[in-house]
């Protein structure tokens, strides 16, 4: 059994040999693999075949515990590895069934792509069976890599997104709905807001109603009584040539996750006769589905927040031995998996789980009468579309790119493209079921066969623009298109704050050059803290503390600098406002569980409503208000309750006053690694040091935390880019930690103290510049 002191020397020695020849079966020809200085490898291969099989190789060399993570938590296996603290996700993942999904697609795929999955993971195997030693932390869980399957990195890939959709975000409605009635709560989730900015046509804002679902909840509500028993966003911006110093496209982002350890993307390069792509991949995946560029055609991703995933109420049978459930009148036969969970340390763990024509059943129980199924695109049959992981990478321009999107399927993203002909745009790529509107608020009733999906949204129907004339596009998880648009897309749109600030930066900066899209990436003023600083002018402080809170928000200018008392001011402030406003219309207890978000539904609402409020201050809208209270009292209350919660928080820091109180002493991005939690006697050693930052949840130097530990930021920028379509070489990124996952490793978190500095660094893409600079070199040949 590894022990800490152990462990340190452990560390040293299971990093990978990355220089030298190696000899691998599998390979047809040799195939050089260059890291530069960062540990980013650069692979080149005589082959496409041989290319993959090389990424598949080197990927498992920094990164195969980070792949083994995403496997045996998407197939339902994770406590196979750490006990019994994992049984309860185990048995969610296999209700979802990740691993029956990932499979079927394989085989729905192409033959080429087939060999693309094949050769990855003949790479990766390739690696497990090599005399290289493994990660450290087969050691401190006592178990060893099982072979990787080709279709193991669908399901990575599958776990990865299916907590992006919103099926959380109806199942909370559902809480909510039981509880405070259709009503009440068609005040707490409001749509999107008028005046917020649209991703298409650029410059353009919502002009439509609020829309608050009050009908839709009302129909819903009535199927909520059968349930009495059952209980992160990102930035992107692509200027055309005619606005850039260039003459050429720039396209810029990043994407905003929690910060997983090590990183959820890995820094690559891949070139073959086919293509030469770089850019960042998904441990496990072959190619790069959301950032890269080839030699003419760059593309990047934010989430479009789309609504591809339902909820339907089933009814089941009761009877001795039955397995139905109703379905228009008729009783139909359910689908059920007798499981069985491994736990290591502990004994099995055995279970049903249920499948009805919706999907998965992964809420209530079907033994008892009734549950809730899952129908999500990315599951609901085999599909093709792997086959874009491969089309992609040989696009020779926008047009080409944009085609090979066609059987793409999830998750919907905010696709933007540029390439060096002088072409940039956007296309919504994924699949958008058509139906009610009604499913896109609440469960809805299975048995009626009212709520059934009627095909997709046609490919050529998704909202799209190539070139278009403004010159730019901007997107940050807002509202694609408006109301004219025929199809319904969602109502789980971002609130418009970091698009209007990104688009207001960006056109600020005459003909600007790749370099200048830090600038963009570092923009940190708050429109919401711009408008809490006006309200302040009303606000009467109860106290000396929240007087002196006061006169700095009034003086302040909505920065959210790191370095600046303000922000750490102002969070505190209106977290504790919000907090008496759940309070106060959910009641104590659905109010804590708003306060403890634990998923990306009660996240989404919390940012909407957060919006929203400013809105209701604005114009005196006390709906959400007690009888007789205002919200100038309110305000005043917050206040107070803010800094004496700030002051209580500083004096476990280290004290001080409230000039001491900076945000980057509360504001920190804290790394755990995938085991620290399960063996905290390690957590020293596995887990990177904490990251000061800047921004919020609203400002596009992304950091949003949870209202319950405002000290640990939770979503954040996991990767910056900025490609320059016309000089490749020219073009730049940065993550918050580093290439590596081993903890042992130089490169663990060298881009840690780039990253936070909001500074790039060059994305080395020249072949004779690489070879030339590298910090390492490794042959793989051909047994």
């Amino acid at each position: 059994m590894i022990n800490a002191k152990s462990l340190k020397k452990a560390l040293k020695e299971a990093l990978p040999q990355v220089t030298g020849t190696v000899k691998l079966s599998g390979l047809d020809g040799a195939v050089q693999v260059y890291r530069d200085g960062l540990g980013i490898p650069h692979i080149r291969a005589s082959s496409q075949k041989d290319a993959f099989f090389a990424q598949g190789f080197v990927t498992a060399q920094d990164r195969l515990w980070h792949m083994e993570f995403d496997r045996k938590r998407g197939a339902g296996r994770w406590a196979e590895m750490v006990g019994e603290s994992a049984v309860e996700q185990d048995k969610l993942m296999r209700r979802f069934r990740l691993s029956d999904s990932a499979r079927a697609d394989y085989q729905a795929s192409s033959p080429e792509t087939r060999e693309m999955f094949d050769a990855y993971a003949w790479g990766v195997n390739a690696f497990i069976e090599s005399d290289s030693p493994l990660p450290v932390e087969y050691q401190i869980v006592g178990l060893k890599p099982e072979p990787w399957q080709p279709w193991h990195g669908l399901v990575a890939y599958k776990v990865r997104h299916i907590l992006m959709g919103v099926f959380e975000s109806k199942a909370w409605r559902a809480q909510v709905v039981a509880k405070i009635g259709p009503e009440k709560a068609s005040l707490l989730f409001p749509g999107f807001q008028p005046g917020y900015p649209l991703i298409l046509p650029p410059g353009e804002t919502y002009s439509g109603p609020l829309a608050d679902g009050l009908e839709e909840l009302r129909q819903g509500a009535a199927a909520l009584n059968y349930l009495s028993e059952t209980g992160a966003g990102s930035n992107s911006w692509v200027l055309s040539g005619s606005r850039t110093a260039t003459g050429k496209p720039i396209l810029a982002g990043d994407s905003h996750r929690a910060l997983d350890t090590p990183n959820v993307y890995y820094q690559n390069q891949v070139a073959c006769p086919e293509f030469d792509v770089i850019g960042l991949s998904f441990p496990g995946v072959p190619g790069f589905p959301h950032f890269g560029h080839n030699a003419d055609v760059a593309w990047s991703v934010t989430h479009t927040s789309a609504d591809y995933q339902d909820l339907y109420i089933e009814r089941f049978s009761t009877g001795s031995g039955n397995q139905e459930y109703l379905f228009q009148d008729q009783w139909l036969p359910a689908t059920i998996h007798e499981e069985t969970i491994k736990v290591n340390g502990g004994g099995d763990v055995q279970f049903q789980s249920w499948v009805t024509r919706h999907g998965p059943v992964i809420s209530g129980d079907p033994a008892k009468g009734s549950g809730i199924a899952f129908k999500y695109t990315a599951t609901e049959g085999p599909s093709p579309w792997p086959d874009t992981l491969l089309s992609m990478l040989k696009a020779k321009d926008a047009p080409q790119l944009i085609e090979s999107m066609r059987e793409w399927m999830d998750p919907c993203n905010n696709f933007l493209y540029a390439d060096i002909h002088g072409n940039s745009g956007y296309l919504c790529r994924g699949r958008i079921p058509i139906r009610s509107k009604v499913n896109g608020w609440l469960p809805v009733p299975g048995w009626t066969g009212e709520h059934e999906w009627q095909g997709y949204i046609p490919f050529d129907d998704l909202p799209r623009s190539l070139n278009p004339e403004e010159g730019y596009v901007v997107t940050a998880n807002n509202k694609p298109v408006g109301d004219d648009y025929p199809y319904y897309i969602s109502s789980e749109f971002t609130p418009g704050f970091r698009a209007k600030r990104v688009a207001h930066r960006l056109l600020k900066i005459d003909n600007p050059s790749v370099e200048d899209m830090a600038a963009v990436h570092g923009e940190r003023v708050s429109i919401p803290a711009r408008a809490y600083a006006g309200f302040m002018q009303r606000v009467e402080p109860p106290d000396s503390l929240s007087a002196q809170a006061r006169d700095k928000l009034i003086a302040w200018d909505g920065k959210m600098d790191a370095g600046r008392v303000e922000p750490a001011i102002y969070s505190a402030f209106r977290d504790a406002l919000l907090r008496e406003v759940l309070e106060q219309n959910l009641g104590p207890e659905l109010g804590r569980v708003a306060w403890n978000p634990d998923g990306r539904g009660l996240g989404g609402f919390l940012a909407r409503l957060k919006a929203h409020l400013i809105t209701l201050i604005d114009q005196d809208d006390r709906r959400l208000l007690a009888p007789g209270d205002d919200w100038q009292a309110l305000m005043s209350r917050s206040l107070a309750a803010g800094t004496a919660r700030l002051k209580e928080l500083m004096a476990g820091d280290g004290g001080g006053g409230m000039e001491t109180w900076r945000w980057d002493r509360v504001h920190q991005a804290r790394p755990k690694h995938t085991l620290s939690a399960v063996y905290p006697e390690f957590a020293g050693l596995l887990d990177p040091p904490p990251i000061p930052t800047s921004g919020d949840g609203d400002t596009p130097l992304a950091g949003s935390y949870s209202l319950s530990d405002p000290a640990t930021v939770t979503g954040l920028s996991v990767v910056r880019y900025a490609f320059d379509t016309s000089d490749w070489g020219k073009s730049l990124w940065a993550v918050p930690l580093g290439s590596s996952g081993h903890p042992g490793s130089p490169h663990y978190h060298d881009q840690s103290e780039t990253w936070r500095k909001v500074e790039m660094v060059p994305m080395q893409y020249e072949w004779e510049y690489i070879a030339a600079h590298c910090e390492s070199k490794q042959t793989l040949q051909p047994a």
